[in-house]
């Protein structure tokens, strides 16, 4: 019989006292082994039980109250139980704060995620990932929300009429109020739903500041908010894994190199090719009828499908990654003609259910 690890050995007595209190205060009566084998299905025989009773006996922490077979906890052994539970609360306590600040981290790393997303397409493929979220300038404003995460941070939640969202933190000069930030939360949408992006930015430092004498710190906050509304004037296009083009017998040629790289370099025509992708697997994705989620459809462009003179020679694998109730964005690979299809399109649909399932988390900060 093997020798077992200190540890080992110290989990099994805490777990076989574990049941011996459960047991003991459930039905009030000494508990024996053979209580212990059936009851606290811990895969132990009677006699490895038998004996570690009998270490726990000797530690002072069961007893027999007569000369019966069955044991009742100590003092001692109540408060050894005690105080496990109480550390397994601190723990849960810990893992709650764990989560809290592993959430608010994610505000600040949805780039983060997209481009260790295509990193990962182009490292599990072999082949170049690309992921992209669609450029919101022209998208009309529905609607803002203003949360405050503390130490002077602000997690601002946008959305477009055509449900699009962004997120981003801004950081004020000085603490705003909850209530506050819902009553500047209220003017922004009372005063620009239904306008562009591009309207809103050009507009919205002159609305708020007429609120000012009310809300303090407003002008700092219309700044942030106008400055991050401008950055989405451009899709966020995130590509990797070009050089494994250059290693694929298939696309050899000088000038196919150079249609493709010119392409990769143009990060505004890429986009478009994207967005084609964007547009395409939407409708193909959700026919009239079809709700979001019994849409599990990858799109694929082999070769000449391709309008990009760049991608003539290669096949486009993509889908769209989506919450429950719109699109959000595309991604996907670029590889040879000759690729493992089946594998390939098996690839972009899990990777994209789970960036979909992420941000869904993300969604309820």
């Amino acid at each position: 019989m093997r020798a077992l690890e200190h540890d080992e050995q110290e989990h099994r007595k805490k777990k076989v006292l574990q049941t011996v209190v459960h047991e003991y205060v459930r039905s009030g009566k000494p508990v024996g082994s053979n209580a212990i084998v059936t009851t606290g299905r811990l895969g132990l025989s009677s006699a490895t039980v038998r004996n570690i009773l009998s270490e726990l006996e000797k530690e002072d922490l069961i007893t027999h109250p007569h000369t019966s077979a069955g044991r009742v906890p100590t003092d001692k052994g109540y408060r050894l139980y005690v105080d496990s539970l109480i550390e397994l609360q601190r723990l849960a306590v810990q893992e709650e704060q764990k989560i809290r600040k592993e959430y608010e981290s994610r505000t600040q790393e949805i780039e983060v995620l997209m481009s260790q997303t295509s990193k990962m397409l182009s490292s599990l493929s072999h082949y170049t990932g690309f992921v992209m979220s669609p450029k919101l300038e022209k998208n009309k404003f529905a609607h803002m929300e203003l949360v405050p995460l503390g130490e002077r941070k602000i997690l601002a939640a946008m959305v477009t009429e055509s449900g699009l969202t962004k997120h981003f933190i801004l950081r004020p000069d000085a603490e705003i109020p909850r209530e506050q930030l819902r009553g500047i939360s209220r003017i922004m949408n009372e005063s620009f739903q239904g306008s562009t992006l591009q309207e809103v930015q050009l507009n919205m430092t002159e609305r708020l500041e007429q609120a000012r004498e009310q809300y303090k710190n407003i002008s700092s906050l219309a700044q942030e908010i106008g400055q991050e509304i401008g950055r989405l004037s451009a899709s966020d296009l995130y590509v990797e894994g070009t050089s494994n083009i250059l290693s694929l017998p298939d696309f050899s040629k000088t000038e196919e190199i150079h249609d493709f790289f010119k392409l990769i370099e143009e990060k505004e025509m890429l986009a478009k090719v994207f967005e084609r992708e964007l547009l395409d697997n939407s409708a193909e994705s959700f026919p009239a009828g079809t709700h979001l989620k019994e849409s599990k459809r990858v799109h694929v462009r082999i070769g000449s499908e391709n309008t990009a003179k760049g991608l003539k020679n290669l096949s486009l694998v993509s889908s769209t990654y989506q919450l429950p109730d719109r699109t959000v964005g595309v991604l996907g690979i670029l590889g040879p003609k000759r690729m493992e299809y089946s594998k390939m399109m098996a690839l972009v649909n899990y990777v994209s259910q789970t960036m979909g399932r992420f941000l869904k988390e993300f969604e309820k900060i």
